[in-house]
């Protein structure tokens, strides 16, 4: 453990300078994050290494550990720190979908059938009570997994029974 302990105290501050600009730079490269606070901590160790250089090399090793644990926590508490989707249905289709119009592909029956939205066509279940057949156009209310709750459009009613 002394051997430890003296290679830690035989490390001038920059050592500590550059595994903190090594540290940075990566981070530079790669955006993430994870490595931009243990970077700040060594950059500051070797600045106290500078200033104080008879700093014990376990207190720096503790200090740079603290440093990056208090510093991470801060950061991702603080308001810059917390990471907001891009787009709050981002990952979630069938939630971009509520409010469209789309057309049902089949004649529901039982309250359940298929409607085409774009390119694809998706499981639903008619909320109004209504009875869709095939061509006609309804309103998406919700989602439910990948399932669309949907209802008859009004005035949007093309092809099916429903026609006005």
């Amino acid at each position: 453990m002394n051997a430890f302990a003296d290679f830690l105290n035989s490390v001038p501050a920059w050592h500590w300078l550059a595994l903190g600009a090594i540290l940075v730079g990566i981070e530079m490269l790669s955006t993430t994050q994870y490595l931009l606070w243990p970077g700040i901590a060594a950059l500051l160790v070797g600045v106290l290494r500078l200033i104080i250089p008879g700093l014990d090399g376990t207190l720096s090793l503790m200090l740079f550990a603290v440093f990056s644990i208090v510093a991470t926590i801060v950061w991702k508490r603080s308001p810059w720190g917390r990471t907001q989707p891009q787009h709050p249905t981002l990952n979630r289709r069938g939630d971009q979908y509520v409010g469209r119009l789309v057309k049902a592909a089949v004649n529901f029956v039982g309250g359940r059938g298929a409607v085409l939205v774009d390119d694809s066509r998706w499981n639903a279940v008619v909320i109004d009570g209504s009875a869709p057949v095939a061509g006609d156009m309804l309103e998406v209310e919700a989602t439910e997994g990948t399932l669309l709750k949907v209802r008859l459009a009004p005035g949007a009613i093309m092809f099916g029974t429903n026609q006005p």
